[in-house]
């Protein structure tokens, strides 16, 4: 039989010949899907690499702006803003293609992400874009040349200082920074809501590379925060301070936390502030002592029963003014005794004191820590054949004072003169400094500020009313839920207290009736020896808790000390309540070379019982005036499991029902402990 070639291919069913077609067809559907799939993907990779490049090259522009603007280049600082703009615009315009891989499960967290650190630096631009315009124009206000500008940022001449600048540009800089304050109020509260979006984002499901730029990136996000706020809070306090439009007159407190007070230290030193729209118009400085002695016989009022107790005070002095660790309740005590005793001065003793009636527009404390920070900046000055430095100026201030004035011939009514001229020597030295090391001095009041060694209080509502909500007047505020603070009151100590350390712990737990108690135990190392300014350490420790608590037991506390008190009888607690919070009050004594324990037991309020029932317990652990870092434990067992913390514990203490952290209490600390 003939065939044809094509025989078996005609010889095929036509349904399995369409079988075939159909096939090929989806192998090739197959392919040509496959080859999309993998275009797209590479596009997806390719658009991902230039979205990153591009986003990390706007940040490190970012990043060189804020330099600059610190260095007082705004020009150069503009135009990397604009860089960082372009840049982050440009890994926008990469992200058309990457957000359609957002149906995939884990490459979408990636993705949102991504985005929302490119939306917060293209808002975190937009903030500095005024802060920066802000500070440019503030330096043009000073009349100085680019140029000028230039050679001071590179430490060239001309160094062009705060006393080169007119009394007109003084004030016309302070009227453009008080008008600016709501405007970086606005940012400051903008790059928060930023920091905020990227705290959302943070997951254990994001790949390292976005993790590890989302870390210094929030960082530096911090740091911008907290430079504007800080820029913010001085906008609106500077003009207040720095007498704009009218004469101010503020009352200097040096607070000497060598011999610990509530409200900071003891005040043995003061002085009369004027300014002038920018300009000192007067500085000088009084001793306390010479001034309370002129008014012994006469001065008479109600007196804070310690200082009776255990100070062997007959009347409330000035130099005791500060009582109160709320320094606005303190500052106002000081007003109100110098006012008093000024009244009765006779004329010669004005003369002789150089003493006036004042009216005071605000008070201005600052302690021995805070000037030596300042001095960090200035150097060391030489005043009267003596060198002062950052790390003796107050050890070499005591010794003059109390010893080594009586050596050179010095009157003991002149022997705290040495601190006015040191004082003003700082002044000179400070504002002769070139405006280009301002930004230096600006972090050092900053510190001084958080830290409490530099507190401010005004008599003008409003102002105080600002400087009590940003946190700069050494104000008590308890907030909700728990709080804390322990304030030591040296009584007769000299100046023992950088020789006694203090180690703080914290214990919440249930005793056998389930009722939640506190613990504080307060441990105190003297590590001095009897010599010129140190003594056995004598201190009424007040423990301020949240109104409602109820003291158990005080254990530790002494009547008086060991050379009055052999038997080691226990002291009188007072419990009182003031500032919207319940203090327990007692009296202790450590020799040298001891350490000893003060404990103070009480039931929480039902306040912080009900939080801790809810499930969200919150702690405000408040720093006395002028301390220096003590340490803080916290060993909270609430008797319910610990799901989250705000400040974490270590690794090994999780999964229990106790919050363990070891601290230090350098500034108010702020914690917060979900169950």
């Amino acid at each position: 039989m003939p065939h044809s070639i094509n025989f078996l291919h005609r010889a095929e069913p036509d349904a399995q010949h369409r079988k075939f077609q159909r096939s090929r067809r989806i192998r090739l559907g197959a392919l040509v899907l496959c080859g999309l799939v993998a275009a797209w993907a590479l596009f997806v990779l390719f658009a991902a690499g230039q979205v990153v490049a591009s986003a990390l090259d706007g940040r490190d522009a970012l990043y060189r702006a804020r330099d600059a603007a610190t260095a007082l280049d705004f020009v150069g600082a503009g135009e990397e803003l604009a860089e960082a703009d372009n840049r982050f615009a440009a890994a926008e315009r990469g992200f058309i293609l990457l957000r359609t891989a957002r149906f995939l499960p884990f490459v979408s967290d990636q993705i949102a992400a991504a985005d929302t650190m490119l939306s917060s630096g293209r808002e975190m631009i937009n903030a500095l874009e005024t802060v920066v315009d802000i500070g440019a124009e503030l330096v043009r206000l000073t009349g100085f040349s680019e140029d000028e500008i230039r050679q001071m940022r590179d430490g060239l001449a001309p160094s062009a200082t705060f006393d080169d600048l007119s009394s007109e540009t003084k004030r016309a800089i302070l009227e453009r920074l008080s008008s600016s304050a709501s405007d970086l109020s606005y940012l400051a509260a903008r790059i928060a809501i930023v920091r905020s979006e990227l705290n959302a984002i943070k997951s254990d499901n994001l790949i390292g590379p976005i993790t590890a730029a989302l870390a210094p990136f929030d960082a530096r996000l911090d740091e911008a925060q907290q430079a504007v706020y800080t820029l913010s809070v001085a906008a609106e306090l500077l003009p207040e301070f720095a007498g704009l439009g009218q004469e101010r007159t503020h009352l200097l407190l040096f607070l000497n936390n060598t011999e610990l007070r509530p409200g900071g230290g003891f005040i043995g030193t003061f002085g009369i502030l004027k300014t002038k729209d920018g300009d000192i118009v007067k500085l000088e400085t009084r001793d306390s002592y010479a001034f309370d002695s002129r008014v012994d016989p006469v001065i008479s009022g109600p007196i804070p029963s310690p200082l009776a107790r255990y100070n062997a005070a007959t009347a409330w002095y000035f130099r005791d003014a500060n009582w109160s660790p709320d320094f606005s309740e303190s500052a106002q005590s000081a007003i109100r005794l110098y006012g008093l005793e000024t009244k009765v001065l006779s004329p010669e003793a004005r003369v002789d004191l150089g003493i006036s009636e004042e009216t005071f527009d605000g008070v201005i404390g600052l302690t021995p820590t805070f000037l030596s920070s300042v001095m960090g900046i200035t150097g060391p000055i030489t005043i009267g054949g003596q060198t002062f430095t950052a790390d003796n100026v107050t050890d070499k201030i005591e010794y003059q004072v109390e010893v080594g004035y009586e050596g050179q011939g010095i009157p003991e009514a002149q022997r705290k003169e040495v601190i006015a001229d040191l004082v003003n020597a700082i002044k000179s030295y400070v504002f002769s400094l070139p405006l280009s090391e301002w930004s230096r001095l600006i972090d050092v009041v900053d510190s001084g500020i958080s830290e409490k060694q530099l507190v401010l209080m005004s008599v003008d509502t409003s102002t105080q009313d600002m400087i009590g909500r940003v946190g700069w007047g050494g104000t008590v505020v308890p907030g909700n839920g728990d709080a804390q603070m322990l304030v030591d009151a040296s009584m007769a100590s000299l100046k023992t207290d950088p020789k006694v350390s203090r180690a703080i712990r914290y214990e919440i737990f249930q005793n056998t009736s389930g009722q939640y108690v506190g613990r504080t135990t307060v441990r105190y190392t003297h590590t001095g020896s009897f010599d010129w300014k140190t003594t056995r350490y004598r201190t009424y420790a007040r423990l301020y808790v949240p109104e409602g608590s109820e003291l158990i037991r005080v254990e530790g506390s002494m009547l008086d000390d060991k050379l009055h008190n052999p038997t080691g009888a226990a002291a009188f607690v007072d419990v009182t309540n003031e500032l919207g919070m319940t203090s327990f009050g007692t009296f202790i004594s450590i020799e040298p070379g001891e350490s000893r324990t003060l404990i103070f037991e009480f039931a929480l309020a039902d306040s912080v019982v009900e939080d801790i029932q809810n499930g969200s317990y919150d702690l405000r652990y408040l720093k006395q005036i002028g301390t220096q870092n003590h340490e803080l434990t916290l060993d909270l067992d609430f008797d319910k499991n610990v799901t989250d913390a705000s400040i974490p514990e270590d690794s090994g203490e999780w999964g229990d029902d106790t919050y363990r952290l070891n601290t230090k209490l350098d500034q108010d600390l702020e914690f917060t402990v979900e169950l």
